[in-house]
């Protein structure tokens, strides 16, 4: 975000929060509280949406999941009436995470893909990224592998066309991992194995803490999966070495957990209770009820394998407990959901008001208000996308200029009201003919007109323009300063032709206006056609 022209100490908070944001979770929540509470004062949309979403941000590095979604859920209006896109696309990604961490999988998915509506629209590939591999992470743990190899790969083909960003071996790391997740939970070792050693050999030493974290994690598993003991062993130690350091918990659990069940099955149970420890009173402090009964599945099956009878059924009440207390949290999520939805239907009925309002001003600013004629505004784009179409197709093209023959004899003579009103009854004639789908028409200005003919032979567009001359003439509006006829009519200059070489729509239009000066140097109220390779064209009366 840049600063926006705020100066003093909202400058500071700004540009304190982003500087430490993902090194000092803590003062980044300090200064975005203080951000918060200025902009919550001065009512200022920008600014809550801001702060709201980097605390939520902060939370989540903090394990503080239900300050995460309360920080969240309240930046997503602020972030979408002010179009903070990137930082919208980045809240739900976030909630997603959240509501999979709390066991609910049709949430997350909701949230993943409201994030993905808005990469796509928006084109914030980098964040798309993440979210598609999030989905393939999802569909990992819901077992649907193929579906899970298909949203990694959209990512890592994003990954790919993006280039080397500063989060590159981040994503890479991802990549590898999910897929590689998705071939051990099948036992397909040698697949598992091939994107193990590519994460090894491009990833290593790059990467962060939670990456390696979860790098060691998926060896070991790997190593045990192939009985390869000794490098399985290894990896324990670092995973052991590694987790003496603080950790954000949402980031790690699936994969320290699958971990967790491992060293149970191996029967490593003191560093199996180490882990779990760390993992429990992460959840505890984190307040996360699915992860910590999640959590004692494990100590119940440790438990048991222990027979340690007592400690068991200690366990099995705790596990009926917190069972209890996830469908208060569930209803919890349930409301923050409906609200949110309840916000987006609102966003989306709010977007459709602004749409309509932008296409009444478009509609406006490309119409000409004396005749309801689309003007030249409207005119340069379609005339660009005509020329496009055939040459793209090889059809014809032809663009026709006409104007009012002695028309300012006539605005001298009838006056500038009734100059207006004659321009009028030619439009008028011009958009009958123009129902033709394959006519386009436009004042140009004065009154001089403009009308685009796409597909149409050289004898259908003869055909039309001596119609619209007729229909001119018929209308018998008087004109005593004519020299061509006592009543209103046209001069018209065409050029007909198929896109070729080097030629742009500038070509039609400037071999269009050379035949509409023909006509009018020789013989008014007469029609010019010609194609690029004729120099003068053919006129007819």
């Amino acid at each position: 975000m840049e600063s926006l022209g705020y100066t003093g100490q909202v400058q500071n908070w700004i540009c304190s929060a982003l500087e430490n944001r993902g090194i000092d979770a803590e003062k980044t929540l300090q200064y975005c509280k203080g951000l918060y509470e200025y902009a919550r004062k001065t009512n200022d949309e920008y600014l809550l949406g801001f702060s709201s979403y980097y605390m939520g941000e902060a939370y989540y590095i903090l394990n503080n999941v239900d300050k995460l979604f309360e920080s969240l859920s309240r930046s997503l209006p602020y972030l979408d009436r002010t179009e903070q896109w990137e930082l919208l696309a980045r809240s739900y990604n976030l909630l997603g995470i959240t509501s999979a961490s709390r066991g609910n999988a049709p949430f997350a998915m909701d949230y993943y893909l409201n994030a993905l509506s808005y990469c796509r629209k928006y084109q914030l590939q980098d964040v798309g990224i993440i979210v598609n591999m999030n989905i393939g992470s999802l569909y990992n743990w819901l077992g649907e592998y193929n579906q899970a190899q298909h949203y990694y790969e959209i990512g890592y083909q994003t990954l790919k066309k993006l280039g080397k960003t500063a989060d590159y071996y981040t994503y890479l790391l991802t990549y590898y991992i999910g897929i590689g997740n998705s071939y051990l939970y099948r036992e397909l070792l040698d697949k598992a194995a091939s994107f193990k050693r590519k994460a090894e050999e491009e990833c290593d030493g790059r990467i962060g803490l939670v990456e390696e974290m979860t790098l060691n994690c998926f060896r070991a598993r790997f190593y045990h999966a192939a009985g390869q003991k000794k490098e399985r062993d290894d990896c324990i130690r670092e995973i052991h070495s590694l987790l003496k350091q603080p950790i954000e918990l949402l980031s790690v659990f699936d994969d320290l957990y699958l971990y967790c069940e491992m060293l149970l099955q191996i029967g490593k149970k003191d560093e199996f209770l180490e882990v779990y420890s760390i993992l429990e009173n992460m959840a505890v402090s984190a307040g996360i009820t699915y992860i910590r009964k999640k959590l004692l599945s494990l100590k119940l099956s440790y438990y048991k394998m222990a027979e340690e009878t007592e400690h068991y059924k200690e366990a099995a009440a705790q596990y009926y407990e917190l069972a209890e207390l996830m469908e208060n949290e569930n209803r919890y999520t349930v409301m923050s959901m409906l609200n949110i939805r309840s916000f987006l239907e609102e966003s989306t009925k709010r977007q459709k008001v602004m749409e309509e309002q932008n296409r009444i001003l478009q509609r406006r600013s490309e119409t000409d208000a004396l005749t309801g004629m689309y003007n030249r505004f409207r005119l340069n784009p379609y005339a660009e996308e005509a020329f496009d179409r055939a040459a793209e197709r090889r059809t014809t093209l032809a663009v026709e200029i006409l104007d009012i023959d002695y028309f300012k004899q006539y605005n001298d003579h009838y006056g500038h009201q009734a100059g207006d009103s004659c321009i009028r009854h030619i439009a008028d004639e011009i958009k009958e003919l123009a129902k033709d789908e394959r006519i386009f028409c436009a004042r140009y200005g004065g009154d001089e007109f403009i009308l685009i003919y796409e597909t149409c032979t050289r004898e259908e567009v003869l055909a039309f323009t001596r119609r619209l001359k007729e229909q001119i003439i018929n209308l018998q509006i008087e004109h005593a300063g004519s020299k061509a006829m006592p009543v209103v009519t046209i001069s018209q200059g065409v050029c007909q032709d198929i896109p070729h070489g080097g030629s742009k729509i500038w070509d039609f239009l400037h071999k269009a206006d050379s035949m509409l000066y023909r006509v009018k140097k020789n013989n008014r109220n007469c029609i010019c056609i010609s194609g690029f390779d004729e120099e003068n064209g053919t006129l007819y009366p």
